[in-house]
């Protein structure tokens, strides 16, 4: 067995680079010295921590080029697609480090009755944060929890995807260059077991992690037994509402790139969509001439589209498009026949679905497939979008912004958006993740920076009195008093 892990352009399928594979025994230290990096990192103010990683978004800034061109190898992405994915970490930092000091400060809370008291909650790292990232988004899905966890004055083991090992390299190294102590922040390299090792650890203290809805059932039973927090964000079947009255221009535009950027390997993409009867017609002929204008190819610099992650991957969503025809499933773009070749290019597919039950109304697709749904109603379409048992994103459109409110409030998802579609993840200060199968916990935000804090209530007392008036012996008229008072004041 080699103990290299090899990394593979999707489009050329030539090797990328090589990294090291973590033994176990390699994780034991990695785990010990995570430890001392505790101490380390811990006594720093958050200020302190916050100066580190502005520099380290310089630097980022200034290696622009070199980590566009790594995500874009090893994924196949286009070069504008991992622009954006380098340009969403800066904007992630920049907003982590200007309020992670306030966020992160002593919080004055009320005493209520107990005037002669002060109350107030405080906020300290937990230890270890071990973090499991994904390949779709190798940059902006390890960075973001690295930041948080970070700020809150953990010390970090990142476990990047297998398939995506080189661009989780040059992470670990624009840490270290940064001032990052090198056991505050440690990288393993291998496949799911080394990664379950730094689950199971009894010396990781929180676990997040960034993968499918099958694996995060795994890790949230690891974590249970022994009551170790996790952050869990998980599989999307993102449903779209488009109501009669939306701008079909924009819903379109909006379909398009919200369910085939990437290629659909999307956590957050549109798979779903739910349009209105008397607009589906319309809706679904610019969709079709939408798709089909747009460029796929191995030209990372003009391509919109690039290739599928791997074969493997490609092979799984035609799998779910042939199993679509066999059920009887309306294509109305289908360029499956042209792409079952070798390569990992796969080209958009419009389907529309009247089986709400069926596999593909049902599941995590994650490549470009869109599907269409007819509804009649506003009802309909809120109780269809809340039918997967997904619950990651959604996005509503329609010219009534008050209406599109009263949508967003009735759908079962962490994130929604009104007449746009996945932006969210570009505001660093509101919060990201599921709920129902698609995950626990958040990422991102003032709640990202907590959930990587143990939370701790501080009660004083202010006035030094021999004793307070309910500590024994509590005499008869004391207690006369507090009856009088509680029928006075709570009554």
């Amino acid at each position: 067995m080699t103990d290299k892990l090899l990394s593979y352009n999707p489009i050329t399928q030539e090797v990328v680079g090589t990294v090291p594979l973590t033994t176990d025994e390699e994780l034991k230290d990695v785990l010990e010295r995570s430890k001392k990096g505790e101490k380390i990192w811990s006594t720093l103010r958050v200020s302190d921590r916050a100066e580190i990683l502005n520099g380290i978004r310089k630097n980022l800034v200034k290696k622009s080029d070199e980590f566009i061109s790594t995500i874009s190898n090893e994924t196949g992405k286009p070069y504008w697609d991992s622009f954006v994915e380098v340009m969403t970490v800066a904007e992630h930092l920049k907003y982590m480090c200007r309020h992670a000091p306030v966020i992160l400060s002593r919080e004055k809370r009320p005493t209520g009755i107990l005037v002669h008291k002060r109350g107030y909650v405080q906020y300290f790292p937990h230890g270890t944060a071990g973090i499991i990232s994904p390949w779709n988004y190798p940059l902006i899905l390890a960075i973001s929890p690295v930041v948080e966890a970070l700020l809150a004055g953990n010390s970090v083991v990142l476990k990047p995807s297998e398939v995506t090992p080189i661009t989780g390299d040059k992470i670990h190294r624009l840490f270290l260059d940064g001032g990052v102590h090198e056991s505050v922040f440690q990288i393993i390299q291998g496949y799911g077991d080394i990664g379950s090792k730094l689950v199971e650890s009894p010396q990781s203290d929180i676990i997040c992690f960034t993968g499918s809805v099958k694996v995060g059932k795994l890790i949230s039973e690891h974590c249970a037994k022994q009551l170790k927090p996790s952050i869990l964000e998980l599989g999307g079947n993102d449903p779209m509402i488009i109501l009669e009255d939306a701008d079909i221009d924009r819903a379109v535009s909006a379909a398009i790139w919200g369910g085939l950027s990437n290629n659909g390997q999307t956590c957050i993409a549109v798979e779903r969509i739910y349009v209105m009867e008397s607009i589906a017609d319309v809706f679904l002929e610019l969709l079709k001439k939408r798709a089909k204008e747009l460029n796929i190819s191995d030209d990372k610099k003009s391509a919109d589209i690039g290739s599928m992650i791997n074969q493997k991957q490609k092979e799984t969503v035609i799998s779910f498009i042939d199993e679509a025809k066999k059920e009887g499933a309306t294509f109305h773009l289908d360029y499956n026949q042209k792409t079952k070749d070798s390569s990992c290019f796969l080209y958009p597919t419009i389907i529309e679905e009247k089986n709400r039950k069926s596999k593909i109304m049902q599941s995590e697709i994650f490549g470009p497939v869109i599907t269409v749904f007819r509804v009649s109603s506003e009802r309909e379409a809120i109780s269809e979008a809340n039918s997967s048992g997904y619950g990651l994103s959604a996005s509503v459109f329609s010219k009534n912004l008050r209406k599109g409110r009263e949508i967003a409030k009735q759908i079962k998802a962490g994130s929604v958006c009104i007449n746009d579609v996945n932006s969210n993840y570009g505001c660093a200060s509101l919060p990201f993740g599921g709920v129902g199968i698609s995950g626990i916990g958040r990422v991102r935000g003032e709640e990202g920076l907590k959930a990587f804090s143990r939370v701790q209530a501080v009660y004083e007392d202010r006035l030094g009195l021999k004793k307070e008036p309910w500590w024994f012996p509590v005499s008869d008229h004391t207690k006369k008093w507090f009856k009088r008072f509680f029928r006075y004041w709570y009554s």
